[in-house]
């Protein structure tokens, strides 16, 4: 006849059920969504504003990482980290999405951007065309063009003033939209190519010098679109939504960009 199992219940077993139970009961609710956003300085303004609105209305948590369009661009590449690209224009969205980088399903256009010349308020050097950034009087600054929207937009505007040469000699050089408004507006320039939204940046310290229809080589759009490795593509897609909502325009209105074409300005 087959004795029956018997088992004995260690002492401490109760207390390591109890201990798990209480773990996982008192563990704190997961925490809301967070998504990876690389944006174009040109952009910055509107994303510091649209953050925190963006938590409290969907509970998405934004982690930002500005800079240069091209340099964002090329982080993005080299680690596949981040959710969303918002360059500074569309050339670059455009790039992203012809090296596998951003799914062109998920793009949006946010805003019209403008290329122009900026001097400071008063224009107290009296500078009226490009040409006058040739004067020895005059310190001038572009943005890198290589890895800068605004930067390769003035590199056109001046090829079509038949300048780009003789300015580029001349000019310093800054890593981004931001920068090229900051050496402006802190009086370490005179003149700036740069996006006409940069006067509404500072109005007290920076205006637009009107320039020839002619030489102005388009307008660029603020895009943004997912990224074909983010980890959180569906909240990335409801920020996205979000930015191009009527309360995220409203915020890219308040600082001076343009949410319609512009007329008169080709594209």
């Amino acid at each position: 006849m087959k004795r029956s199992r018997s088992f004995r219940v260690l002492p401490w077993i109760p207390w390591l059920i109890a201990a798990v139970f209480v773990v996982v009961v008192s563990r704190p609710a997961m925490a809301g969504e967070e998504v990876l956003l690389f944006a174009g300085a040109a952009s910055t303004p509107v994303i510091e504003e649209a953050i925190p609105e963006i938590q409290r209305a969907l509970g998405i948590k934004v982690l930002p990482n500005l800079g240069a369009s091209g340099a964002l661009l090329a982080q993005l590449r080299l680690t596949h980290r981040g959710d969303i690209y918002l360059p500074g224009s569309h050339d670059y969205l455009e790039r992203a999405i012809s090296r596998g980088v951003v799914d062109p399903a998920t793009r949006v256009d946010f805003a019209y951007l403008v290329p122009a010349l900026l001097v400071a308020k008063g224009n107290p050097k009296g500078i009226r065309t490009p040409r006058d950034l040739l004067r020895d009087d005059v310190k001038v600054a572009l943005g890198e063009p290589r890895t800068v929207c605004v930067g390769d937009y003035g590199r056109r505007l001046l090829a079509r003033a038949h300048l780009q040469g003789a300015v580029a000699a001349r000019a310093g050089r800054a890593p981004s939209c931001a920068a090229v408004a900051n050496l402006l507006a802190t009086g370490s320039v005179d003149a700036i190519l740069g996006w006409r939204v940069f006067a509404a940046w500072f109005p007290e310290r920076v205006e637009a010098v009107p320039v020839d229809p002619a030489l102005i080589p388009g307008v660029a759009t603020i895009p943004g679109g997912v990224t074909t490795f983010a980890r959180h593509p569906a909240a990335a897609r409801r920020v996205l939504a979000w930015l191009a909502s009527p309360a995220g325009r409203a915020i890219w209105r308040r600082h001076g960009y343009r949410t319609e074409p512009p007329e008169g300005v080709g594209r």
